[in-house]
């Protein structure tokens, strides 16, 4: 085994075993679970979606990991208040507003807010029924709020522009970089990111479709990795 794999095998050994056991509870209502006996007694999680097509997203999986770590310390119930306070509750549309309008209040999220890596946004920018997709999986509004703040809201991450954001009737598009690192105790992976968020407009001017294009493929991505 070449000695620059180590670490990454070392982090896949760590995230997937927390992430099944612990984000078992935090999967949608229409996926069934199902934890059965493997091979010589070994402990096989296995899981089905319903007719509806529903799929366990990464995020998700790892969200989960990093709620049953923060619930175990004792923070668990902190960082859901904290979800809910920063983007996650409900707020009047922002229909109707000028292109400068729009602009400035996703400068402010991305600025003030750093809202891919806190999962906090200005929720009236957005339409309920948003899809959040990057280069792994797609979200709901809800479990992408989640999932990024219990994944990465910490004194590390953070987020920059790179370059000026455009808005134009259908959508708006700038370039981010970012460095990450992954609220998993002990390992506390780190990776630098880099990419293009694109959010298209509704008709209304509401964000309905939420597409992070990141510039390196994600197996190079995971590569970059670092620990402790």
């Amino acid at each position: 085994m070449a000695k620059s794999s180590l670490p990454h095998l070392l982090l896949a050994l760590a995230v997937l075993p927390h992430a099944a056991a612990f984000s078992l509870a935090s999967l949608p209502g229409c996926i069934s679970q199902r934890a059965l006996r493997g091979p010589g007694g070994s402990l096989a999680l296995r899981a089905s979606t319903s007719k509806s097509g529903v799929a366990i997203g990464r995020r998700e999986v790892l969200a989960g990991a990093a709620g049953g770590f923060l619930a175990l310390g004792g923070l668990g119930a902190g960082a859901e208040r904290a979800s809910a306070e920063d983007g996650g509750v409900v707020e009047a549309k922002r229909t109707g507003i000028s292109d400068e309008e729009l602009r400035a209040a996703v400068a402010k999220d991305v600025t003030e807010k750093q809202f891919m890596v806190t999962g906090s946004l200005t929720r009236g920018l957005y339409d309920e029924s948003c899809t959040f997709q990057d280069d792994i999986d797609t979200y709901t509004l809800d479990k992408w709020l989640k999932g990024t703040a219990l994944l990465f809201k910490n004194d590390y991450s953070k987020m920059e522009l790179d370059g000026p954001i455009t808005v134009t009737s259908k959508e708006v598009s700038f370039r981010w970089t970012e460095q990450l690192m992954f609220n998993i105790p002990v390992l506390l992976p780190k990776v630098p990111l880099t990419g293009t968020l694109v959010l298209t407009r509704g008709a209304d001017g509401l964000f309905t479709s939420y597409r992070e294009k990141w510039d390196l493929p994600v197996w190079k991505v995971l590569l970059s990795a670092k620990l402790f």
